[in-house]
């Protein structure tokens, strides 16, 4: 039988574990992820086998140093390895798919789609990153939501988090429509989470449909995460 259950989620765009001080450092990654107590992480940029990153398989070391199950969607090729995007969860992951949002000849984008087994009952988990222009996001949009796994599988609890790269209301109406409510509620026009030097947009963003209620909302704005990455890690505490 279902539970009522607390469930904290981040969404993480970590520029490759490669922080504003230009140095690599994925033990600052995992310590923002471990002291916010997340349950279900949602990471952007994640690289696995690149030289940058010293040819590590990123989304393992955090999973490993976290004591979590992970999956990796990778979506952009380089010369030598590539990346993506990485759910991690302390819980298992029972089925998913890696979305090709990938519109036209640009660059190469996804949405992670997991299917994980909380103890309150299944929970859908959509980790997704936009592109840059208006045209290519509202046709990722509506690729999510039309996707198969979010058709069987709406009825659970859903939440849609990521790297939206939108910097106006433009998402918000079109989740609103289709029934995902941004989590930030009446905070969504005043908070900020990139660049984290000197944050001038909202671009990470998290959505739920009504089977979630949000109890928690805040963008992470710590010593650490100042410096960990170029995006701020956004957090929600949600009762499924």
């Amino acid at each position: 039988m279902a539970v009522d259950l607390q469930v904290t989620v981040l969404t993480y765009n970590i520029h490759k574990a490669i922080g504003n001080d230009r140095q690599f450092n994925p033990e600052r990654i995992a310590r923002v992820c471990e002291e916010e107590g997340a349950d279900i992480i949602a990471l952007q940029e994640v690289d696995y086998g690149v030289p940058r990153s010293h040819h590590q398989d990123l989304a393992s070391v955090l999973a490993q140093r976290l004591g979590f199950s992970y999956r990796l969607g990778l979506n952009v090729q380089l010369k030598v390895g590539a990346y993506g995007n990485a759910t991690l969860s302390r819980w298992p992951f029972l089925l998913g798919e890696n979305l090709d949002l990938t519109w036209t000849i640009k660059k190469r984008r996804g949405c992670l789609s997991d299917v994980i087994q909380t103890p309150g009952g299944p929970l859908l988990a959509m980790n997704f990153h936009l592109g840059l222009s208006r045209i290519e996001r509202h046709f990722q949009i509506k690729k999510m939501l039309e996707a198969g796994i979010l058709r069987e599988h709406g009825s659970l609890p859903v939440i849609l988090l990521g790297d939206s790269n939108e910097r106006t209301r433009y998402l918000d109406i079109f989740m609103n429509i289709a029934g995902y409510r941004n989590a930030a509620g009446a905070l969504k026009r005043k908070i900020k989470t990139w660049p984290s030097f000197a944050p001038i947009w909202n671009l990470d963003k998290i959505f739920h449909n009504e089977r979630c209620a949000v109890k928690h909302y805040e963008v992470v704005k710590t010593p650490l995460t100042r410096v960990a990455s170029d995006h701020f890690p956004v957090k929600a505490v949600f009762e499924v």
